[in-house]
């Protein structure tokens, strides 16, 4: 049995994908994630479908595989089952809450669909869902290991019934069940038969009582044909006072009736009285409401509140007076680049003056020196002397002139303080500053009086439109001012708020009137609902009693007394007729009685024969399913050691296998045998050991019929190269008339099997 063909439309991350196989060994090589675990899930969706269970905090095998952008799943595989091919198709889409199953089988040789396969993995493999993960499906995630106690009474029934599903423990259950059901074992007294036991010793003790019951009914029956006889009498007297009873009951109701018509009356009063102030308030079809009123006093805030802005804006009285400067002064200060070229300036004509002094002195003594020169030397030098002479003349016109021009920067400095007025320095630049700072506020107070100026006539504007919108809402209920000015519109508003106030709390009172009327009349209406007043009103004449105020109270009395003697006296032949009810149920016919016991006497005798066959039946069943444990570890021994022993080179042959597949393995060391569990050794060790395990199952569940495909999802990976040439082999052998799924995500396998002389056949394909 091996498959032929997988088309995959969507699963997982595959979709549209196609794999055509053979028999013996396929190897799929592919990089990791590129899907070989969800091909491996993909095949046993197609057999047992996807779980919605969460196991161990991992999303549900739904969750992980359908689609988001399809929300489903669907595909096909072709199985080759020797005489015959079957094409197995399945999906999953979401339906309503959930999500719809649908297989279909088709017979591929008579192009027919097979009707009634619900499990393909079942019907085509011969083993649940359970055992077929737990045998020749090795998933990545889990390595080769199982738990073998998981699924060890599986495959005891597989093998003692050929079904999965007859399981032998539950058949062992459900025997003892039914014996204990008989009879239990502990004698406990909770078994049929003693239930039955029980039954006929009762009967035996109701024959006897039934003489006495007897006896006592004849008593009985003569007492109550005395009570029956008050009771009668008492009937009369009650029903004579009920009538009188019913007449003060109409009276109330009718009285009840007057009130309704009385409280209706009210109401429309009050409804008339508002309509009639609704009526004289409206104008134009306009009835001011109190939303009417609170708009109107919103509109007077808003006006009320412009105003006070525009007082607000008009007054300046915060912004200072006008700073008193000379314009000159600042003037002169701004031509000259402000108080740091007012100082430049000011250092510019020290310095000036200074150099010309200087200068000028400098002339001087060098005229001087010039003229003694010449004097002493006026004779040596002869017409140079003239020259020199005039040398000094000339120097000391310079120095005249730098003179002059030394004092005229002193007298710019002089007229410099002057003008600020001025007598140093210091003084001259603090008044730099208060002019520059004078100027600077003058123009600060002018920008704020302009924008003042502003504001006030934006703050006019919005007055205008919020009177304007006044006026318009004023005018709907017909009121007009004298004049547009806002202590006029003011005045209109406040007055039509105070009118529409004590309008609204006028029509208020009516309603409260009208709400109280109308809450009273309902519970009376309540208390008349289904009486009709002529109905009462002719009941009421047609009694025969004049109904009297004041004999309420003794009549209410004289009822309550023959009400209570008529319940003492029911309750007293209500209490002979349930004795009589009694002991006529006990008063059994003895024939009855006796045909009775009859019959549970032979009921013990069926049951006792049952209990004795349930015990023999639950003994046989539990030595045959004992001596099939016992057969079936030994051979699983077998079969797992010898594939272990061709894994290992012959290492490790003696392999163990319990009843509840748990494995061990025996070895030699110095002379002495040991035995120890597989979890001891390596890793690597441990997955051939399962791997053996696994392939020795699949044998002997093949030994009836076909052999199961085998999957290997990444199974290898901790294997040297020696073990996996090993492992390959014995996956040729076990191939042979089946198959043997590879899933790997490097080309080791590959390689390794090229070197395998007189390997059978391999497919190798990329994933």
């Amino acid at each position: 049995m091996y498959i032929e063909n997988i088309k995959i439309g969507n699963f997982g991350k595959l979709s549209n994908r196609e794999f055509d196989l053979t028999c013996g060994v396929n190897i799929l090589e592919g990089r990791n994630e590129s899907g070989k675990s969800t091909l491996c899930e993909f095949i046993k969706f197609v057999f047992y479908g996807l779980s919605n269970k969460s196991l161990g905090g991992e999303m549900s095998e739904r969750k992980r595989h359908i689609s988001w952008k399809t929300n489903g799943v669907s595909g096909s595989i072709v199985l080759n089952c020797g005489e015959k091919c079957y094409r197995i198709e399945r999906s999953m889409i979401a339906h309503g809450a959930g999500y719809k199953d649908e297989i279909t089988v088709v017979d591929l040789e008579k192009g027919s669909v097979s009707e009634g396969i619900k499990n393909p993995g079942e019907y085509f493999f011969g083993v649940p869902e359970e055992v077929f993960t737990k045998t020749v499906y090795i998933r990545q995630n889990e390595g080769a290991y199982f738990n073998g106690g998981d699924i060890g009474q599986a495959v005891e029934n597989i093998f003692y019934s050929a079904d999965e599903s007859i399981n032998t423990d539950k058949a062992l259950k459900k025997l003892d069940d039914a014996r204990v059901m008989i009879r239990h074992k502990k004698n406990t007294g909770r078994g049929m038969l003693d239930s039955l036991e029980r039954e006929r010793d009762e009967l035996t003790e109701r024959l006897i009582a039934a003489r006495q019951v007897n006896e006592s009914i004849m008593q009985n029956e003569s007492s109550l044909g005395f009570a029956v006889s008050a009771v009668e009498k008492n009937k009369k007297d009650c029903e004579k006072m009920e009538a009188q009873m019913r007449k003060t009951e109409l009276h109330y109701l009718l009285s009840k009736f007057a009130e309704k018509k009385k409280i209706e009356k009210q109401i429309a009063e009050f409804e008339r009285g508002e309509k009639q102030v609704v009526e004289a308030m409206t104008f134009d079809g306009f009835f001011p409401t109190r939303e009417y009123g609170e708009e109107l006093e919103k509109a007077q805030r808003e006006v009320e509140f412009l105003v006070k802005e525009l007082d607000s804006a008009s007054d300046v009285s915060d912004c200072g007076e006008a700073a008193g400067y000379s314009k000159e002064q600042a003037e002169y200060i701004e031509e000259q680049g402000g108080k740091l070229g007012i100082s430049e300036l000011l250092d510019y004509l020290k310095k000036q003056k200074k150099r010309f002094l200087f200068v000028g002195l400098g002339l001087i003594a060098l005229g001087v020196i010039l003229a003694c020169v010449a004097i002493i030397y006026s004779n040596a030098f002869g017409n140079m002397g003239r020259f020199l002479y005039m040398g000094g003349t000339v120097l000391a016109l310079s120095a005249v002139v730098s003179f002059v021009l030394s004092h005229r920067a002193k007298n710019k400095i002089y007229n410099l303080f002057d003008f600020f007025e001025a007598e140093d320095e210091e003084s001259l630049m603090e008044a730099v500053s208060k002019t520059e700072a004078a100027e600077s506020y003058d123009r600060s107070r002018a920008e704020l009086l302009k924008y003042r100026e502003l504001q006030k006539n934006e703050v006019q504007k919005k007055l205008s439109v919020s009177i304007s919108s006044a006026c318009t809402l004023l005018e709907k209920w017909g009121i007009v001012p004298e004049n547009l000015t806002a202590d006029a519109v003011i005045g209109c508003m406040n007055d039509a708020v105070s009118d529409i106030n004590e309008i609204s709390n006028n029509i208020d009172i009516y309603r409260k009137e009208i709400e109280k009327n109308e809450a009273v009349l309902s519970v009376v209406a309540q208390q008349l609902q289904g009486y009709d007043e002529k109905v009462l009103k002719e009941e009421y004449d047609s009694i025969e009693f004049d109904f009297d105020p004041d004999a309420q109270t003794e009549l209410k009395k004289r009822f309550d007394f023959v009400s209570k003697a008529k319940e003492s006296l029911l309750e007293k032949v209500s209490t002979l007729e349930k004795t009589l009810v009694e002991l006529k149920s006990k008063s059994d016919d003895v024939s009855n009685i006796e045909s009775r016991l009859q019959g549970v006497n032979e009921r013990i005798k069926e049951l006792e024969f049952k209990h004795e066959a349930y015990v023999l039946a639950y003994e046989k069943l539990q030595k045959a399913g004992a001596n099939l444990r016992n057969k079936l570890a030994p051979g699983l021994s077998l079969a797992s050691g010898k594939l272990m022993a061709g894994l290992t080179d012959g290492k490790y042959a003696q392999i163990g296998v319990s009843d509840n597949l748990e494995m061990t393995y025996t070895f030699e060391d110095e002379g002495s045998v040991y035995t120890k569990t597989i979890d001891s050794v390596s890793s690597g060790t441990q997955d051939i050991a399962y791997i053996s395990l696994r392939l020795a199952l699949a044998e002997m569940f093949g030994s009836s019929g076909e052999k199961l495909p085998v999957v290997f999802d990444e199974s290898f990976s901790r294997l040297d190269n020696i073990r996996l040439k090993n492992m390959l082999i014995i996956a040729d052998r076990y191939a042979e008339n089946s198959q043997v799924l590879i899933m790997t995500s490097h080309n080791r396998e590959a390689e390794i099997i090229s070197d395998i002389p007189n390997f059978k056949n391999v497919n190798l394909l990329s994933l």
